[in-house]
């Protein structure tokens, strides 16, 4: 609570700790939401290698099924951040779930072969993915104290590789009494989660201020703190910005944020999306194993994607985001050098190579726990939604370019699963080593945000653009 005669720079019940049972559910609603939401979005992988052989699919058709979730990724982020800055974050929380849930549950009923309005249902599912990373983090930021910022709102994203791993699961017990229709119908489950994700989210009193709604915003801030509205301190309206904005004032008034962010995101998320793709692979042709063996041996490697994830929102609270996104670039660029260089040696009966995946993604990938929300915060409230969409949804295009960069220097035609060969790890493994690097580096030219309430964000936005 501010003293008598002090405007408050903070919304300072929210900075009280501990947490409060409903706003761990609020957190709980966002992590169970992009973890159901994952597998949703990765089960197509399973449902393809049902389908292609009675739909007689070519490559290119596979190829274009599989890469339309991706281009939905991107126009949702897009899309979703914008509306979230303009109507709210959780009216748009609740239509990305609906959108995505559905869209994956009418693929069940397309007729057999339909692999044209398959791809473009899977244009849909990809559109609903797309927005909610870039509404619950804000909207999850925006409730919970400053200085755990990073550990809490990471967690919405920490667990998407379980998502995966659900996937993979469902189609393994229960893909041949499902069939590939009954493995899709199972998409619609997140459609329940609207109706406790109704009761259990509130509308971001920061979002409300901006928008003149106080006494809302103090009824929403109570309620989740178990307070009485009357008690609870707002800071004064002109310590937001009032006025929302759309595409072209985010670049112009916050050109370098998000540069950094979106420029920082491709370069993790190729080197990411690119050593996934192939490390099964090469695992089986440099230990020679079977791609079953080295599937398993995956597992742990998600295991280490898990670990690093949480790790990297914890520690982005201790050391700052900076710091934290610099050391995930640079030494999850060693690790991946390591494997490009490592050939078919072997270290206390371990391969080399699969040492290096492991490596790379408990740093180069688990920099995902924090990435998004430092993202989140490089931007004032009235843009943080669309800011954020649009370096997450431009960046997203690094699971398309990174493939296709693989394609290219391996020789093959296919930029789904590009022919990985030894002689063509070399260079595409170092290529990826280096936008770790560069992207770890970028990320020390942004401004820290450790600790910052959001009010003090956006005094400053407020500033920077006055001085313009």
């Amino acid at each position: 609570m501010s003293q008598p005669g002090t405007a408050p720079t903070e919304i300072a019940a929210i900075e009280q700790s501990p947490l409060t049972r409903r706003q761990r559910l609020l957190v709980g609603a966002a992590v169970v939401s992009n973890t159901v939401e994952f597998f949703d979005f990765f089960i197509i992988g399973f449902i393809l290698s049902i389908i292609a052989g009675p739909w007689q699919l070519t490559f290119g058709e596979s190829a274009t099924i599989l890469l339309a979730g991706g281009v939905g990724t991107t126009l949702g982020a897009l899309f979703w951040g914008r509306i979230a800055d303009k109507i709210g974050r959780r009216p748009t929380f609740l239509w990305t779930v609906i959108v995505f849930s559905v869209g994956t549950g009418v693929c069940a009923a397309i007729p057999d072969g339909a692999w044209i309005l398959f791809a473009l249902l899977r244009v849909v599912v990809g559109f609903g993915v797309g927005g909610l990373p870039v509404v619950d983090i804000p909207l999850i930021s925006e409730f919970v104290p400053s200085r755990h910022r990073g550990r809490i709102a990471g967690l919405a994203v920490v667990f998407i590789p379980v998502g995966l791993f659900l996937g993979a699961q469902a189609s393994a017990l229960w893909g041949d009494a499902l069939g590939w229709r009954g493995l899709l119908l199972l998409g619609l489950i997140p459609v329940v989660l609207v109706f406790p994700i109704r009761v259990i989210v509130r509308e971001s009193p920061r979002w409300l201020i901006q928008q003149g709604r106080l006494e809302e915003a103090r009824t929403n801030v109570a309620w989740y703190r178990h307070m009485d509205p009357a008690d609870v301190v707002l800071p004064p309206a002109d310590a937001f910005t009032q006025t929302a904005v759309g595409f072209g004032e985010v670049w112009r008034n916050h050109r370098k944020p998000l540069l950094i962010a979106t420029i920082g995101s491709f370069c993790f998320i190729t080197a990411s999306a690119s050593v996934q793709a192939w490390g099964p692979t090469l695992l089986t042709q440099l230990m020679s194993i079977e791609p079953a063996q080295a599937a398993e041996m995956f597992v742990l490697v998600s295991l280490a994607s898990l670990i690093g994830r949480l790790f990297s929102s914890r520690i982005a609270d201790v050391i700052g985001r900076r710091s934290t996104m610099f050391v995930s670039g640079v030494v999850g660029a060693g690790f991946v050098a390591m494997s490009a260089l490592s050939g078919d040696a072997v270290w206390f009966g371990v391969s080399v190579f699969y040492i290096g995946v492991l490596g790379a993604f408990l740093f180069g990938d688990g920099s995902f726990g924090i990435i998004n929300t430092f993202t989140s915060e490089m931007f004032p409230s009235n843009v943080r939604a669309t800011g954020l969409g649009m370096a997450y949804g431009i960046g997203a295009l690094g699971k398309v370019f990174g493939p296709a960069l693989l394609a290219i220097v391996s020789g093959s035609g296919n930029l789904i699963s590009p022919e990985a060969t030894q002689d063509a790890v070399v260079p595409a493994f170092l290529i990826m080593a280096g936008l770790l690097a560069i992207g770890g580096i970028l990320y020390l030219f942004a401004t820290e945000t450790k600790g910052r309430s959001f009010e003090d964000i956006d005094t400053a936005s407020l500033k920077r653009i006055a001085l313009k």
